[in-house]
Parts: C-alpha cells; sequence; structure tokens
C-alpha cells in the first residue's frame, strides 16, 4: 500500500506491505511539485503520482491520499442520525447551488449531543483528475483524506489513541498557525485553528463546541508558560507537523508532558531500511494514515 499526503506543494510517501508482524514500511520520501498551470489539475497530479510511482518498487500500487486542508471547504449543519435528505436540505439552504455542481460534499459526524454534521467540500475536478489518472497509471485508489483527518486515522491505528475516553490531535502550522482536533467517546467534538502567538494567542476558525476549543486554549497557553505539565482537556494529546517546523514541535515535545506523544509512524513501525529513524523530520508521515484504515498493527 503507498500512502500519500499533500502540504502545499510537497508530497510525502510511505510504503509498506503486511508481514506476519503486521505492516513493514518499504520506503518513504518526499517529492517537490509546483502547479504551473491551475487549468492542467489532471496533468500536475499524473505528474505528481508517476514520479512518487517511479520511486516506489511494489508494481501496480494501490494508494491512497491526503489533500492539504486548503484545497477543501468545511461547514457544519444540523443533521439527526445522519439523515442524507436532511443534509442535503441544509447545504442547499447554505449554499450557492452552483458550488455544489463543482464540490462533491463528504460529512463528518460529530458528537451526538450537538446534533451536527462537518461537511468537508471536495471539488469535483480533483476527484475526477484522481479517476483518470489511476486508469493511465494502472493503479487503484483506495481512499481520499483531508490532511490532519487521516492523521487521526493514523493516531488510532498506530498508537491505539481510541483506547483513551478523549484524545487531542495537535498539528503544528507554519507562523504558529496550529489546527486541533479532539475527539471524545469516539466522537469529534471540535476541529479549530489557533494562532499561537502573543500571551493570549486567537481563535482562528472553529466547528464544532467552542466551549472545548477554550479549555484547549488555555491548556496550550498554560503548558507554553511552563505552569502546567499535563494536557487536562484530553486524556492524550498526539502532536505533529507537516511542514517542517521542527523548532515548535521540539519546544513543546521536550517539556516532556506526561501526556503529549509524536504522532510518527515509523517511531512504531518495522521498517526493512536499516536507517534510524529522525523523530522530528519524519513527523510529516503523520498525514499518511488513512492508508491503515482497519489494519491491525
Amino acid at each position: 500500500m503507498l500512502a500519500i499526503s499533500q502540504s502545499g506543494t510537497t508530497y510525502h510517501y510511505l510504503n509498506w506491505i503486511p508481514s506476519e508482524r503486521g505492516p513493514l514500511v518499504t520506503q518513504h520520501g518526499s517529492i517537490q511539485k509546483e502547479v504551473e498551470n491551475p487549468d492542467h489539475i489532471d496533468q500536475y497530479y499524473y505528474d505528481v503520482l508517476d514520479e512518487i510511482f517511479s520511486k516506489v518498487d511494489n508494481g501496480d500500487p494501490i494508494c491512497t491520499f491526503s489533500l492539504d486542508r486548503n484545497h477543501v471547504l468545511f461547514s457544519t449543519c444540523f443533521a439527526e442520525d445522519n439523515n442524507p435528505e436532511l443534509i442535503d436540505w441544509h447545504l442547499t439552504q447554505a449554499l450557492d447551488g452552483k458550488l455544489k455542481e463543482v464540490v462533491d460534499y463528504y460529512h463528518y459526524p460529530m458528537a451526538q449531543e450537538s446534533g451536527k454534521m462537518l461537511n468537508i467540500g471536495v471539488p469535483k475536478n480533483i476527484r475526477q483528475s484522481f479517476q483518470s489518472n489511476m486508469r493511465l497509471l494502472k493503479s487503484k485508489l483506495n481512499g481520499i483524506s483531508v490532511g490532519i483527518f487521516s492523521a487521526e486515522t493514523g493516531a488510532r491505528q498506530w498508537m491505539q489513541a481510541d483506547k483513551h475516553e478523549s484524545y487531542l490531535i495537535w498539528k503544528i502550522g507554519k507562523k504558529k498557525m496550529d489546527e486541533l482536533l479532539l475527539i471524545q467517546n469516539g466522537s469529534l467534538v471540535t476541529y479549530f485553528s489557533f494562532h499561537r502567538s502573543g500571551k493570549k494567542g486567537k481563535m482562528m476558525w472553529q466547528f464544532g463546541d467552542g466551549t472545548a476549543a477554550n479549555l484547549i486554549i488555555q491548556d496550550i497557553l498554560k503548558v507554553k508558560s511552563e505552569k502546567s505539565t499535563k494536557f487536562s482537556s484530553a486524556k492524550q494529546v498526539f502532536i505533529y507537523t507537516s511542514d517542517g517546523n521542527i523548532k515548535d514541535i521540539k519546544f513543546f515535545h521536550q517539556l516532556n508532558l506526561e501526556n503529549l506523544t509524536l504522532l510518527n509512524p515509523l517511531m512504531v513501525l518495522e521498517s526493512t531500511e536499516n536507517e534510524k529513524v529522525h523523530e522530528y523530520n519524519t513527523l510529516p508521515l503523520a498525514e499518511t494514515g488513512n492508508a491503515f484504515r482497519g489494519v491491525d498493527v
């Protein structure tokens, strides 16, 4: 299985095969690919896939892909029991009808008491480009995910995150612009962006439970100022970065907080490559988690 994750114009990849002891990593790395012409998105993704396929020795690969969050749209709506008709009605009321012609919407259930769904909109031209490119490359796409949501799948599969009553996925971003995703009792509680600057920082956007998001922010401020040695808003915190922001990752990791763990699959999975894993430089592989859905590790 070949897992590919997009972070801006960088594409990280991890290839693994099944073994008696679980998934065995055979290759990992990254490539850079700038978008030369946005109107030729098919060719752009073909070039990305073709270059990565050429670096991975596994015949005709089955792959998964995690998109950069900047390529999708997010919204929420009220929907009891994941009722597709009610969800569609909410989207029709809230969105421009023409938008639905060019975007496919997928739905991520939130905590039941909220009565909400998180809607993730993927441009049809991106989905269609993968369909055509997979045929040209004689391969198969096993799933598309998005950034931190793929990392959350990885946390469950590699780190058994779901054994905790609650857990937080914390993505350290450029210029201290972070993303955070809180799961409690198996359900998404809140997803938000926090600008970690100054004494109090600033909430940039937020979906779900605002009170829970504010408690997380207070935790961040306390550990940042070394007034606390653990997070109280979640039982366990998994931290990573996808854009090379190693300085901030090191700062928080080296505080030796009681319930904070690096989200790095190479720290858990066995590998055929005889190399010392750099625990910080390989953190972007956290967003390859979608390729391990339902796999015993």
